[in-house]
């Protein structure tokens, strides 16, 4: 009488009645079942919960019976008979519902099950696929997402890597391999699709290189702000991950606006039209990104205006890999100023940093002005593109007369690309051929000084500029002096 009296009061919570009918029965669901209906699953779950309620409000009341019974001194024999009355069909109908629902046969095989219900749940908060950006994340109600991505660069280099500014650069002999590039980027939008973010850290230096939010709600007026590269040239604009070369040209270390820590306000006017304008305008510290504050009260502002126009704004990316059944046509013109002990930058935490012969400036020592006109054009498998620069460097603490205040630098490239497969049919249709001629003269006051490149580059990009090797020969010269370098690099993104 006690056992069953016990075995009664244990039974009267509903979870471990679903544990014991799991450890008496004997026939499983299938996994596969649960997956192609959850919903018929939960509501065939729903119901037998509502049957096992019932039943356990009848022991309940049969508990309260034998409560009554075993109080009174004359009713043992009733209530064994009671007892045994209860037990075959209490068992008799449990064995019933198992039959009709096939439940699981243990308490491992429910937590299985209801780790996939679990899934189809966090399935329904946040979506999870691969794309341009790499793996993406968004939440259901499309407030927030995330893209991650990542990017390796191997280079070898020979016989040294870096752009030759003397003849002593030129007699280096550093062949090498190295990892030329190391970056992660995380970007997506948060509380609202027009309110977007950027970032990118480079693990081979390391520096946090962009950290910005964007407001695009208008395509004709959007708001950059954060850390990042000044909207100025292509060739500086662009990825590494998407130029046409191993490299930039000799006239980038020298010209760059590079990164800089500010605001930009840009947009895009009567898109589709002759008429088609892309604006950008900016104001930043002017220190590049190593350094939180300004060395004065000064500025650094930025400009650039930009006709598309054969209508359509080309986004910032070399060579033709899209394959313009139309020609693309732009022309920009672009222009910055800054006062700073800087005379040109870099994206490092020593991003200001000095012009070759010029001695490190103390604050706001140098004013530099700069201008830029180019032009790039894309029309099925070619493309072409120049870039003319001029820069003025003013020793603020030099007398007016002095011949040395101010310093004139003027450089420029012109680039060419195809892929020969249009016209021959038997090269591969990823195979692509360019050529780049670039000058620099960092002082036009100076002769014999003049710093030349001629670079030919074959590349093959197996999945676009997220994964391609390339393989460039470059002669180069300096002050009359000349050297080869040679490159061959794979670049992957994923």
């Amino acid at each position: 009488m006690t056992v069953m009296f016990n075995r009664l009061l244990w039974l009267n919570s509903a979870p471990v009645i679903f544990v014991v009918l799991l450890e008496m029965l004997g026939k499983p669901v299938f996994a596969a079942e649960l997956q192609r209906n959850p919903e018929r699953y939960k509501q065939e779950l729903l119901e037998i919960e509502g049957r096992l309620d019932a039943k356990i409000k009848e022991l309940d009341e049969k508990l309260k019976r034998l409560e009554k019974l075993e109080s009174a001194s004359d009713s043992n024999t009733d209530l064994k008979s009671d007892a045994v009355s209860v037990v075959p069909v209490d068992t008799e109908q449990t064995v019933t519902i198992s039959e009709q629902t096939e439940l699981p046969q243990t308490q491992e095989d429910v937590s299985a099950e209801m780790a996939v219900l679990d899934t189809k749940t966090q399935d329904d908060f946040a979506n999870f696929s691969y794309g341009k950006h790499g793996f993406q994340f968004t939440t259901n109600d499309k407030k927030f997402s995330l893209a991650i991505q990542n990017r390796i660069q191997t280079r070898y280099s020979n016989p040294f890597d870096s752009d030759p500014r003397s003849i002593e650069d030129l007699e280096r002999n550093e062949s090498s391999f190295r990892i030329r590039r190391a970056r992660t980027r995380l970007r997506g939008h948060a509380y609202w699709p027009w309110l977007k973010y950027y970032l990118q850290y480079d693990w081979s230096q390391p520096v946090l290189r962009d950290l910005n939010l964007t407001i695009e709600k208008f395509k004709w007026a959007r708001l950059w702000v954060g850390r990042g590269k000044v909207v100025y040239n292509d060739e500086r604009v662009s990825s590494s991950a998407n130029q046409q070369f191993v490299n930039r040209s000799i006239v980038n270390d020298l010209f760059t606006v590079d990164r800089q820590q500010g605001v930009q306000l840009l947009g895009n006017l009567f898109p589709g039209t002759w008429h088609d304008i892309s604006y950008f305008a900016g104001v930043f510290t002017g220190l590049g990104v190593g350094e939180n504050s300004n060395d004065d009260n000064r500025m650094m502002y930025s400009g650039r205006l930009q006709w598309n126009a054969l209508g359509g704004e080309m986004p910032f990316s070399q060579s033709d890999l899209e394959y313009h059944e139309s020609p693309a046509l732009g022309f920009a013109f672009a222009a910055a100023t800054n006062r700073s002990r800087c005379t040109v930058f870099r994206t490092d935490s020593n991003s200001c940093r000095n012009l070759p012969g010029f001695e490190p400036g103390r604050d706001g020592q140098y004013r530099l002005n700069q201008m830029m006109e180019e032009v790039r054009f894309k029309w099925r498998g070619f493309s072409l593109k120049h870039e003319m620069h001029w820069k003025e460097v003013i020793d603020t603490l030099k007398s007016q007369n002095d011949p040395a205040r101010k310093t004139n630098l003027i450089g420029g490239l012109v680039q060419a690309g195809y892929f020969p497969h249009y016209i021959i049919p038997e090269i591969p249709k990823n195979l692509e051929f360019a050529g780049r001629y670039a000058f620099v003269d960092p002082n036009v006051d100076v002769g014999k000084d003049r710093q030349e490149e001629f670079s030919g580059i074959m590349t093959y990009f197996f999945n676009g500029h997220a994964n391609k090797v390339n393989f460039q020969v470059s002669h180069l010269v300096v002050q009359g002096q000349s050297d080869q370098r040679f490159w061959l690099q794979w670049d992957l993104t994923f």
